[in-house]
């Protein structure tokens, strides 16, 4: 911790400055959250460097304000151990092959090469004897030996589960730097909301995380705006699982080695507008409609440099696509992924986009791309000069009209 100065202290107001423990497993954020009355009120987190291991859980009615980029919370470095024998579901103590790396009171994460994200296990570490460790909870799933079953040191940084009126802002989530490990599941994003409604997370920076950056399963009424999300090694936005009422805007999504933002699973009724999402593994914002997601709104990015597509929607229905630039993508496979790609996708509005490459050899050679047993799709006033395949239309009932190519 550097340089924190004591802020005031009030019913519903608490600063770490009284709380701050080292030996604490969450620099004593959790403490100071926990203090609060049970109407809630606000955690403000001085500028400072805090190390967790264990993460910070934000019931309702809570607000966790940081002081900008002066705010870091940090991992330690990844330690993974394989498990030796196999666990049913419902056991509660692993034996590891090795002695065990972790301590009482941290978080883990238990899970195999079948049993990942919902079907994997985050747990506490309640006791620990040479290289068996009991955990505070029951396995989700059965893990085996044969695929891998595997302990790490892993966990959310923040994390909210069934909650309203949560807001984290003004602060940097700081992973691993240089990391290029394994791609941990969505359920070890830094940001891990679950069923959250009134949601708000703003001016939050993510580098480096070894999985998704910030991420909100289920719930409604929720913003993320004005944030980062560098270096990450899944994707760097994840709005997902039913997700419905959301906006994602103002953002910035750059370096991740998946999507910019990755729409995942009936998303409905939710909007992703004036960001940047750019240098990304893979889509710049990828999985729109795929997965029952209906009604959503891709509008103003900028989606640029990109290993595959600028925008994937694909598997779904009824979205919006305006307004946005495809510039210089399919850098994974030069004339590969198109700016846009609508791949059995129908009823969707695709209109005013302008797709482009000036590098001096060209990665992104096609444009607008309907493809599967996409119909009912309307192309119009999409401006793609220079491409070579600029727009395509496959399906009976869909319209490619006004565009400039």
């Amino acid at each position: 911790m550097q340089n924190i100065s004591k802020a005031s202290v009030g019913s519903q107001s608490v600063s770490l400055i009284d709380f701050y423990d080292p030996k604490s497993t969450t620099s004593g954020i959790q403490e100071a959250i926990d203090a609060l009355p049970d109407e809630g009120g606000q955690v403000s987190i001085p500028a400072g460097r805090y190390v967790l291991r264990n993460s910070i859980r934000v019931p309702s009615r809570v607000r966790l304000i940081g002081e900008g980029p002066a705010t870091v919370l940090c991992v330690r470095p990844l330690k993974e151990i394989a498990l030796a024998k196999d666990v049913r579901k419902g056991g509660r103590t692993l034996t590891l092959k090795n002695r065990a790396q972790v301590k009482v009171g941290e978080a883990i994460g238990v899970g195999d090469d079948n049993m990942r994200g919902w079907w994997g296990t985050h747990a506490v570490v309640e006791s620990v004897d040479g290289k068996s460790v009991r955990m505070d909870r029951p396995l989700n799933r059965s893990v085996s030996v044969a695929s891998m079953a595997r302990v790490v040191n892993f966990f959310p940084a923040i994390w909210s589960e069934n909650s309203t009126d949560v807001e984290i802002r003004d602060l940097t989530i700081m992973g691993i730097d240089g990391y290029d490990g394994r791609w941990w599941d969505f359920t070890y994003a830094a940001v891990h909301m679950v069923s959250c409604e009134r949601l708000r997370i703003m001016g939050v920076t993510v580098k480096w995380w070894p999985s998704d950056g910030i991420g909100v399963q289920r719930g409604a009424d929720v913003q993320v705006t004005q944030c980062q999300a560098h270096h990450c090694r899944g994707h760097g936005y994840h709005p997902g699982t039913g997700l419905g009422n959301s906006v994602w805007s103002h953002n910035i999504g750059r370096n991740n080695g998946g999507d910019g933002l990755y729409f995942c699973m009936r998303v409905h009724h939710s909007v992703c507008s004036d960001s940047v999402f750019e240098g990304n593994g893979q889509h710049g914002i990828g999985g729109v409609a795929n997965g029952f997601d209906h009604h959503d709104i891709i509008s103003n990015n900028v989606c640029a440099n990109n290993g595959m597509c600028g925008i994937d929607a694909n598997r779904g229905e009824e979205q919006v696509i305006t307004g946005n630039l495809l510039l210089n993508n399919s850098q994974q496979a030069p004339g590969k992924w198109p700016a846009i790609r609508l791949d059995d996708l129908l009823r969707t509005l695709v209109q005013g986009n302008r797709c482009a490459d000036d590098q001096e050899v060209a990665t992104q050679t096609r444009g607008i791309i309907e493809s599967g047993t996409s119909d009912y799709n309307l192309m119009s006033g999409n401006l793609c000069v220079g491409m070579i395949e600029a727009i395509t239309a496959v399906g009976r009932n869909s319209r490619a009209e006004g565009n400039l190519v």
